[in-house]
């Protein structure tokens, strides 16, 4: 498969995910049959070729996919291009006997993703994201004791990983913020791995100063839709919080935790990519990362019957911004957390297939 027709692939899976052969369900529900929950959280991360995947295989969407998972002499694969490409799920994290077995999971080699809050201040009718299919599964946050409890146990097993949190934000962003300001401050009693952090931005930006020094060590505030007349239709509720202080946040957090060491996530296929093109521009010129996730139509969320990201918009825009990393020499592996994993977009493939 040559880098191009991968690219073509992975963009593709993102928009369209997989459908299952039999054999593949009958093993899947036997070794993984978390794979089968709904929702963006629950997608399942895999390593194709080398690039991380975030794939989706339970919604109604994925199963109309021309791409189909299977299972075969004791391997999974996807056929593409005349080529079966093997797939590799990520292992299980150590067992710790504690809430972390329920809510940690690999995304990439060394890299651990944990979802603490699930219930959102803008989870209401009317002004909740409607790209968005979270669903309020816990009251609030995960206490940081117990969290701290259960992450120095797993720590203690992989101390060399990383440690990638997002979540909803519970009562209000600033509120939040404290939250992953005392959540850092736990996990560096016992542990000095990277800790990735996504989080929507406070209205107060000197809590990006206490969360670097609580120790937080990568910066991630999405913008998600650019256009402020769009974003309050999209995200009704967040979109209270202007693009403006968005940009003045995202300067702050570069000044605080460094060039490269903050990022966005901006959604394609939903809004017009030239906005997304303009902002790439602007992001990159003050030393942050962009990232472009496709949109597809999840089943719980407000946009279930929208069609998906068209994948070739999506190949085009992402390499144009991995033109963009090239010339602000913003390297994906100089970041931890999802940036460096890349699996819910294509920028790294095109960032790295512009270098070789």
């Amino acid at each position: 498969m040559t880098r191009e027709q991968f690219i073509k692939f992975k963009a593709d899976l993102l928009c369209f995910g997989a459908a299952l052969s039999d054999k593949a369900r009958e093993m899947l529900i036997l070794e993984h049959p978390h794979f089968f929950d709904k929702g963006f959280i629950d997608a399942v991360n895999m390593n194709v070729l080398g690039s991380n995947i975030c794939v989706s295989i339970a919604e109604a969407f994925s199963e109309n996919s021309k791409y189909v998972l299977d299972f075969s002499d004791g391997a999974y694969f996807i056929e593409a291009f005349n080529e079966k490409a093997p797939v590799r799920f990520f292992p299980q994290l150590p067992k710790t006997n504690t809430i972390i077995d329920e809510i940690a999971t690999l995304h990439a080699d060394g890299c651990i993703n944990i979802w603490p809050s699930t219930n959102c201040c803008y989870d209401k009718p009317d002004i909740k994201c409607k790209f968005c299919s979270l669903l309020p599964k816990t009251k609030a946050p995960i206490p940081v004791e117990v969290l701290c409890d259960g992450l120095k146990k797993l720590m203690a097993q992989v101390p060399d990983y990383t440690l990638n949190f997002s979540g909803a934000t519970y009562k209000s962003p600033d509120i939040m913020v404290d939250y992953w300001c005392s959540l850092a401050k736990g996990i560096r009693e016992f542990s000095n791995c990277p800790i990735a952090v996504e989080f929507v931005p406070p209205s107060d930006l000197s809590l990006l100063e206490k969360l670097k020094e609580s120790g937080v060590t990568v910066a991630i505030m999405n913008i998600e839709i650019v256009a402020e007349e769009l974003r309050k239709k999209i995200c009704p509720g967040k979109s209270a919080i202007t693009l403006e202080h968005y940009h003045k946040a995202l300067k702050k957090a570069v000044e605080v935790f460094g060039f490269g060491q903050v990022s966005s996530v901006m959604i394609g296929g939903i809004q017009p990519f030239e906005d997304i093109k303009k902002e790439c521009e602007y992001l990159t010129s003050i030393g942050v990362f962009p990232t472009i996730m496709p949109f597809r139509p999840l089943d719980d969320c407000t946009f279930f019957d929208v069609s998906s990201c068209n994948p070739d918009e999506l190949i085009e825009i992402s390499e144009y911004l991995g033109a963009l990393l090239r010339k602000e020499h913003l390297a994906p592996e100089c970041q931890e957390g999802c940036t460096k994993c890349g699996g819910c977009s294509i920028e790294n493939d095109c960032y790295l297939e512009g270098k070789n």
